[in-house]
């Protein structure tokens, strides 16, 4: 019978790897953002993308964050550098969507608005 515990005893602290604590720290990060509290939801998603992993739902969650913070400008510049990165349709979808909206909120409406116009809806023949 101590043979039987002695296996299944944990040793040591348990160790998650890098990218499982980025995953935790993004979930964690979109949780407080739809909670209301976008500055900390910012804060947990920026320390996410120091664990070193680059994803563009990760970028784009942040570029979101950062709109809810009040700080287009620094969405904008992420949107701009995410921009020639992202290979999947949806995702561009949603990057000119919050460029737009970055823009808006920089009071550039003409732009905002030839931007949000490249954005294909679903169900739009192309």
């Amino acid at each position: 019978m101590r043979d039987v515990l002695e296996m299944t005893q944990v040793r040591g602290p348990r160790v998650m790897d890098v990218e499982a604590k980025a995953r935790s720290l993004h979930a964690l990060g979109a949780f407080y953002m739809r909670q209301g509290f976008p500055k900390q939801g910012l804060s947990l998603l920026l320390a996410a993308r120091d664990y070193g992993i680059r994803d563009g739902a990760l970028d784009r969650a942040i570029a979101q964050a950062y709109l809810l913070s009040g700080a287009p400008k620094q969405a904008l510049k992420l949107l701009d550098d995410l921009d020639p990165t992202l290979t999947n349709q949806h995702h561009r979808e949603s990057a000119r969507i919050l460029r737009s909206r970055a823009l808006l909120a920089l009071g550039r409406v003409e732009e905002a608005r030839q931007t949000f116009a490249m954005v294909s809806m679903p169900g739009d023949i192309a």
